[in-house]
């Protein structure tokens, strides 16, 4: 971990700079609620990014383990009482049983066929909730779920406490990717038959992943409950996964810290095309969903490998030729420093 926080000492620093300030720059209710969606996104994302940068696999249904998280939390505490707490470590551990069920199920499918799999596992989740009316207030969905009783419940407090656990998932996701553990998932990610005849137990560390993802997600959905106080089936569907993917090969699938920067472009994007939309009213319905669309496939043509490893990529190349650039100068000065000498 010393290693580590010495590695992005500079680039933390940053980050704990913006996150603590923002809501000051932005004192408005509306900008800190941005701010709060945004880093429940994130922590989605930087799960999402374990199971697709890491351990090579798609998933199209990270709503769902969102949406379950959500309800767990969310049924737990209005209908049976429990406190907001219990609610929250709930949501945690039912998403992950369920991507452990799932993830063992489809252990052995690749590319497409995983992909059609977890979305299959979205629309299942989604129709569930849907249908599910005695439990979840089916399409109706449920209201009067309380907030977490932590400092006050106020706007200000669950921004913080949201990127709280956004700089704890931050700081484990980057540990992990720089771990054994992490070492492991890029072999899988680069050749699982390499991989494995390195010994590597393929299905164990895509497993672990999916799980993590999953509970990742988990917490993020049940805190969304506590802070939206209303649930409904609406956000946890395909448009929602296909927004989370975005956010994630936006940044860069392999890069923790693009997943997170992905998920703020793209917060921000979505917000602005709200505000836009209030302008422009033919802007209104899904064109989100079309913006989404096609940024995804503008990157996926012209930019793969994301923003921020297309970003540390230029500046490596740009210190390389400083370097070589001032070793060729020191070189030609010691030179003339030899021809004064004889």
């Amino acid at each position: 971990m010393k290693r580590l926080l010495t590695k992005w000492g500079k680039g933390f620093g940053i980050y704990l700079a913006l996150m603590v300030v923002f809501p000051f720059v932005m004192p408005d209710e509306y900008y800190r609620s941005v701010g709060i969606i945004i880093g429940l996104h994130a922590i989605v994302t930087i799960g999402l990014c374990l199971v697709m940068g890491l351990a090579g696999q798609i998933s199209l249904g990270q709503a769902a383990f969102w949406g379950i998280g959500a309800y767990t939390s969310a049924v737990l505490t209005t209908k049976y009482g429990l406190s907001p707490l219990v609610g929250l470590v709930a949501s945690a551990i039912i998403p992950g049983l369920f991507a452990f069920i799932l993830g063992r199920a489809i252990a052995g499918l690749q590319g497409y066929y995983l992909a059609m799999a977890t979305l299959a596992f979205g629309y299942i989740v989604q129709i569930g909730i849907t249908e599910w009316e005695p439990v979840t207030g089916g399409a109706s969905g449920m209201i009067s779920i309380p907030q977490v009783p932590l400092f006050g419940g106020s706007e200000l407090s669950m921004y913080y406490l949201i990127w709280a656990i956004v700089t704890c998932v931050l700081l484990f996701s980057l540990n992990l990717m720089h771990s054994r553990v992490g070492r492991a998932f890029r072999a899988i990610h680069k050749s699982e038959i390499a991989a494995t005849s390195m010994g590597v137990d393929v299905r164990k560390f895509k497993l672990n992943a999916f799980v993590v993802s999953g509970m990742f997600a988990g917490i993020s959905g049940g805190l969304y409950a506590h802070y939206m106080g209303i649930l409904d089936p609406q956000p946890f569907g395909l448009h929602e996964s296909i927004k989370f993917l975005t956010m994630v090969v936006i940044g860069g699938m392999t890069s923790i810290w693009g997943a997170l920067i992905g998920t703020v472009l793209i917060g921000f994007i979505s917000e602005g095309l709200i505000l836009l939309s209030e302008v422009i009213p033919g802007l209104q319905g899904d064109v989100d969903t079309i913006v989404f669309g096609g940024i995804l496939v503008l990157i996926v043509m012209f930019m793969p490998e994301g923003l921020v490893p297309r970003i540390r990529s230029a500046y490596e190349k740009a210190q390389a030729k400083k370097a070589k650039e001032l070793a060729a100068k020191t070189q030609s000065g010691e030179r003339v420093e030899r021809k004064a000498a004889t």
